[in-house]
C-alpha cells in the first residue's frame, strides 16, 4: 500500500480491536453455553473489521487469517459451536499472529498463516464432530431407555 497514513491508521485501529480480545475470548470460554451473545458479536465484529480493512489495503495474509477466525466466531454466534478450550486456544494464538503481523506490516504478506488457519479449522472440525456425536449418543440412549420400558411393560403383562 502506497499510503503510509492509511496503513498507519489501519495498524492502530487493528491493534485497538485486538487489545481486549484475549480477555473477551477467555470470558466466552468460561461462560460456556451461557456466553453473552453480545460479547461473541463484539469479538466477531473486531475480527471482521480487521479482515475487511486488510483486504482493502492488500494485506492478504493478514486478511486470510482474520477470515479463518471470523468463520469460527460466526459458528459460535450461530450456536453451531459451543465455546471450548481448543477453539479459544487456536483463536488466541491467531490473535497473537495477527499482532506480530501488524508489528511488521510491510512484510505481513510474506507470513505463512497456513499452520494457524489449520489449527483453527482443526479445532472447529473437532468441536463440530463432538456436537454431532452428542445428540446421536443421546438419541441412542433414549432409544434404549424406551426399549427397556417396553420390555418391562411386556414382561409385567405376561406374568
Amino acid at each position: 500500500m502506497d499510503d503510509p497514513e492509511l496503513v498507519s491508521a489501519f495498524v492502530t485501529e487493528s491493534r485497538e480491536h485486538l487489545a481486549d480480545i484475549e480477555e473477551q475470548l477467555l470470558a466466552i470460554e468460561s461462560a460456556g453455553d451461557q456466553a453473552d451473545p453480545g460479547l461473541v458479536n463484539t469479538v466477531f465484529r473486531s475480527v471482521h473489521s480487521i479482515k475487511g480493512a486488510a483486504g482493502f489495503l492488500g494485506f492478504t495474509a493478514l486478511g486470510r487469517l482474520a477470515h479463518g477466525m471470523e468463520n469460527a466466531l460466526n459458528l459460535l454466534r450461530q450456536g453451531r459451536l459451543k465455546p471450548a478450550r481448543e477453539l479459544t486456544d487456536a483463536l488466541l494464538r491467531s490473535a497473537d499472529v495477527l499482532r506480530a503481523m501488524l508489528d511488521d506490516i510491510e512484510h505481513s504478506n510474506e507470513h505463512d498463516v497456513e499452520p494457524q488457519l489449520a489449527a483453527v479449522e482443526a479445532a472447529v472440525a473437532q468441536l463440530l464432530a463432538e456436537e454431532e456425536a452428542c445428540p446421536l449418543a443421546m438419541q441412542r440412549g433414549a432409544g434404549r431407555a424406551e426399549q427397556g420400558a417396553e420390555n418391562t411393560q411386556h414382561g409385567a403383562g405376561s406374568a
